[in-house]
């Protein structure tokens, strides 16, 4: 989904989801790191750490899409509580 007034999909633009996912996990935990980042078709998969312990993240495309206004707090809760839960997994 595009907003209106934009001519790019955040899904589109790897630096943006990148400052996305990391903004949202050092306002939750500034230990944690992002290692990798893979974009697929439908998804981003980040593998995040926090000390020698590692997770997966998988963020869907839609997830991504309702969060294009993030840097206002408009956020998609969904992306939210993945974040959280991987981060509570670490």
């Amino acid at each position: 989904m595009v907003h209106p007034l934009d001519e790019f999909a955040i899904f589109d633009d790897k630096g943006e989801v990148k400052r996305l996912v990391h903004f949202l996990i050092q306002a939750r935990d500034p230990q944690v790191t992002i290692e990798t980042m893979r974009k697929l078709d439908y998804c981003y998969i980040f593998t995040l750490s926090k000390r020698r312990r590692s997770g997966e993240l998988e963020l869907l495309r839609p997830e991504i899409e309702a969060s294009w206004d993030w840097r206002n707090g408009n956020i998609d809760s969904t992306v939210r509580k993945k974040i959280d839960n991987t981060i509570a997994e670490l």
